[in-house]
């Protein structure tokens, strides 16, 4: 639940920015009632298909424990081992989520995809080596802006005496950097630096879907710029978007490119009568175009040929 006094993450910051309703019905708000009693975030339909978070929950969740329980440090076939725990991972979570299957992929790519993500992800981890005195997945970090805290929950953490920190953030995704913002690593150092008081060396998105391949160039990973002047910018985000939500300031922001990403877009008012609204206008600029009339002959259309030259 979000409250005056609750931690701002990067999802947060980022979904108030571009609707502040969306804000509320994904975090909740202290005090109203979305309909699951107040406080509590609005019910998420079930008629989006969750294959995409299925695959994602199932290759971090073995990573994590690849990095926290040190599975590294075991020997022999680690590769092996950890496809297995995919395996099993895959099964526990799959009945747990709401599928599509006129939409997903069969179950059978889905586990070959998580499958290959892990095992992607060891080549990229050996040749940009991440992994040091200090690594682990799923660590928590944040620190106060004046009155705002600032949080975020890394991936991975790596700290190396050559390469210093680095922050990395795991990505399934099919096309890269289409759907990710790299002012979300941008956040996570910003939260690290108010925790630590120091700036973190290096922040990355690792691609899972496309692994460290020294024949292609491949790298695995794209480096994510950032400044001081940034993270300053960023702090001064967080800091107006906290203070709308304190006066409960949750107007919708419609727009297509965002409304379409949303799993609320179906039960959204404003979503709807913005999309009828703009059917009305579609309708309206079709009725009022000319009707060409060849019942004398057929037209002649060679002035396209200059147009389209």
């Amino acid at each position: 639940m979000a409250g005056p006094k609750s931690s701002l993450y990067p999802t947060q910051l980022f979904n108030y920015e571009v609707c502040p309703q969306k804000f509320l019905w994904c975090s909740g708000w202290d005090g109203i009632d979305l309909g699951r009693g107040p406080g509590k975030p609005k019910a998420r339909p079930e008629d989006k298909s969750k294959h995409h978070a299925l695959m994602g929950i199932v290759i971090q969740g073995v990573l994590e424990d690849f990095y926290n329980k040190e599975l590294w440090k075991q020997g022999g076939d680690v590769e092996g081992r950890l496809v297995k725990m995919v395996r099993e991972r895959f099964s526990n979570e799959l009945p747990r989520m709401h599928i599509d299957w006129t939409w997903s992929p069969p179950w059978e790519e889905l586990l070959e995809t998580c499958e290959n993500g892990v095992t992607g992800y060891l080549k990229t981890m050996k040749h940009h080596k991440f992994l040091g005195p200090y690594a682990k997945s799923e660590v928590k970090v944040s620190g106060h802006v004046g009155d705002v805290k600032i949080a975020g929950k890394l991936d991975f953490l790596i700290q190396r005496e050559d390469t210093g920190v680095s922050i990395l953030d795991g990505k399934n995704s099919s096309t890269k950097m289409k759907y990710n913002n790299p002012d979300q690593l941008r956040h996570y150092a910003l939260a690290f630096s108010l925790e630590y008081g120091r700036l973190p060396n290096r922040l990355g998105f690792v691609w899972f879907r496309y692994p460290y391949d020294e024949e292609s160039g491949e790298e695995g990973v794209d480096w994510i710029n950032f400044t001081r002047r940034d993270l300053k910018e960023l702090a001064d985000r967080a800091i107006q978007a906290k203070r709308g939500m304190i006066r409960e300031e949750f107007p919708a922001f419609t727009k297509a490119k965002h409304c379409n990403l949303c799993d609320f877009e179906g039960v959204c008012p404003e979503r709807q009568a913005a999309k009828e609204a703009n059917r009305a206008k579609r309708a309206k600029r079709k009725e009022s175009l000319p009707i060409i009339d060849a019942s004398n002959g057929p037209v002649d259309v060679g002035f396209l040929g200059e147009l389209l030259e």
